[in-house]
Parts: structure tokens; sequence; C-alpha cells
């Protein structure tokens, strides 16, 4: 028995001792806190019609968090994305998924046809790697992409492509054998967010370049360069085409909705305008702010085995994620828009994000400022 005491004081104490790790609400470093898809789910327009059926296409839109964003407006990250879309009725791993590739993302941009990302940018190929856009991202969120084609010419500024998905032309899902899964679950595009710390003028063409072809494609590879030199990081983000034998008492899916955040019941400012002034140690509750009744604004849906047998029937829970770069969070996820999650400033300013999600691929995401008195 004095034994098993023992070990147990040496394992407290070994615990007292052991250092206290943040929790992924603490945004201390380059991160990409979400991506969103408008709309979520998209359909092959020879597989459906009419205003049921989703479009061929999506934007893309990323989150990107970073702790400087509350300092200064300096710091700036540049997020290049590819797509990779399935052969229909393949159920391999895509490559963009692939964490050796992950790892060395110059061999998926090698795999990149330069002509097809200038000509279609944002178009999908069957069982292919494309371009799908980038994003300049900073404290005020992520913008399209605009770089000098001429270093010495101040009005030769080209916007490089915003960030996009369409299927191709001859994609269907319609065409599979009757019985195959996909004709009902459908399948799933990667998109692949390769995000680097610099900003656009840090990519530019160093020297004149011909077009906006020749702009792209030297910004490209100053991508690829910029990459093991800066930090950077990856993410992915699955865009669900719809089966066309998905049943109508199953709609296609949109995405949540958010109007912004509350502090004590105050809106939080977005970024860029004069964050809330807050008390630094003073605890106070952040809660979702909804543009309507909760009850008004979850969808219904049916969910299917692996198999095609129906599951249920269901309403939309949403999940919600907070981040911040300053002060503390009790949570780092809450589940009910009522809620409350308990922060605590600290000393100086804050960027706050809340990301929410539908649990079966809609996001949505908000941000705001407070900023507290400097310690005396």
């Amino acid at each position: 028995m004095r034994t098993r005491a023992l070990s147990a004081l040496a394992f407290l104490a070994l615990w007292a001792c052991s250092p206290k790790f943040d929790g992924p609400e603490k945004v201390k470093g380059l991160r990409i806190l979400a991506v969103s898809s408008e709309p979520p789910e998209i359909g092959a327009a020879s597989d459906g019609s009419g205003s049921p059926w989703p479009a061929d296409h999506a934007t893309i839109r990323s989150l990107v968090g970073h702790p400087q964003f509350a300092l200064d407006g300096s710091t700036q990250a540049v997020v290049l994305h590819l797509s990779c879309t399935p052969a229909p009725g393949e159920v391999a791993a895509s490559p963009c998924t692939s964490v050796s590739e992950l790892s060395a993302p110059s061999d998926l941009l090698e795999l990149l046809d330069p002509a097809s990302a200038c000509n279609s940018p944002g178009t999908g190929a069957v069982d292919a790697i494309t371009f799908s856009g980038l994003e300049a991202c900073s404290r005020l969120g992520c913008a399209p992409f605009s770089v000098l084609r001429d270093p010495g010419d101040p009005s030769s500024a080209v916007e490089l492509p915003a960030p996009a998905y369409a299927l191709p032309a001859d994609f269907s899902l319609a065409a599979l054998p009757a019985g195959n899964t996909q004709r009902l679950l459908g399948v799933d595009v990667v998109d692949l967010g390769l995000a680097v710390q610099a900003a656009p003028e840090d990519l530019a063409p160093p020297s004149p370049a011909a077009d906006g072809c020749a702009t792209l494609g030297a910004v490209l590879s100053r991508f690829e360069e910029a990459w093991p030199a800066r930090p950077h990081l990856a993410s992915l983000k699955w865009i669900h085409v719809r089966g066309p034998d998905m049943p109508a008492a199953s709609p296609p899916n949109h995405n949540p909705t958010l109007s912004g955040i509350t502090f004590d019941g105050a809106p939080l400012p977005l970024p860029g305008a004069t964050p809330l002034p807050v008390s630094a140690g003073t605890r106070r509750d952040l809660l979702p702010k909804l543009p309507a009744d909760f009850s008004t604004l979850r969808e219904q849906y049916q969910r299917f085995d692996t198999d095609g047998k129906l599951i249920d029937t269901r309403l939309e829970d949403w999940a919600y994620s907070w981040f911040a770069t300053n002060g503390d969070l009790e949570n780092p996820h809450t589940q009910s828009w009522d809620e409350a999650n308990p922060y605590t400033p600290a000393n100086g300013p804050a960027v706050l994000w809340l990301v929410v999600r539908d649990l079966r691929g809609g996001e949505a995401f908000t941000a705001g400022e407070v900023e507290a008195p400097p310690a005396p």
C-alpha cells in the first residue's frame, strides 16, 4: 500500500512540474483556420437540373490566422489552391492527400499544365491536379491576389485568378452503372490549400512578364522557391459532388450563416475597424451572432451508410471553433449557438476568429477585434 501511495505522489509531482501546452485555440504562428466553398455541395450539369440541383462550380475562400495580425498590418500570407478531381467510380486515394506530396508541393506544381492553369483556371480535369487560384491574406481576411507584371511600371498591376472550382464538362456520375453507390452518395473533390508567409510583391515577377499568363507562371515559380524558405503549411478541403440518385428529401447542402461575435452582448468590430475596448483579466462571455433563429437556419438531411442504405433523417447540429491571438478562451469548441465561451482578455490587442461547421461539409467564419490597455 505504501509503495502505491509513493507512486501516486511521484506521478502528481511529475504532473505538476510538466510543461503546460497551449491549446488549439491559441494562434501562435501561421494557421489556416478554415476553408469554405460556396456552395459546399456541387453537381455535374449533365446529372441533374432545376432549382434543387446545385451548380457545377464553387468559389473558395480561406481563413488565415497569424499572431502578428493583431499587432500590425504588414504580415501577410499567400494561399495557392490546387484541386484533385477523382474519376467517377474511382475509390483510390487522391494524390492531393498523400503525406509525401503535402511535404513537397513542388512535386504537385510540376504536374500542373501551364496552359490549362492560364486558360482554364479553376476548372477541374478528371484524375488530374489542376490550378484553382490564389489569395492574398492579411489581418482583414483573404482577397484577390494582384502583382505588377512589370516591376518598373506601377500601372502594370495584374489580378490573378481567385480560388474557384468547376467540374469538367465530361464529368458524370449518372453514367455509372446502376447500383454503384456513387450514384447515391456522390464523391468528393479535394481542394489543397498551400499557404506561405509572404506578401504578393514577394512573389511578383522579378523582371517584366509578357502578359498575364507569363505573370502567373513567374508567381508559381517564385511560390515554389518560397515554400521551403518561409513559414508554410497545407490544408485540405473536400467539396462534395452530389450523386444523381440522392433523393429530394435530402436537398443540396448550404453553408451555415454567421453575423458576427458578441462580447458580453456587444458586437465585436471586424478587423480593421476600431477594436472593442476591454479590460485585461476581466472574464466575459463570447457568443455567436446568427442572422435569424437557429431553428430556421439548420437544414434537414438524410444519412446513408457506405452501402447506400438509409440510416436516418435528421436536422443539422452546428459546431463552433474559437481562436484568438491573445488572452484566454475557456473552450476551443462549443456545441450550440447559445453556449457561451468565457474569454479573458490580456493586455494589448487581440483578433478573435469563429468558425462554424454543419458537420457535413458546410462552414462559415467571422472575426472581431478587442484591445485592452497595455500593462502599466
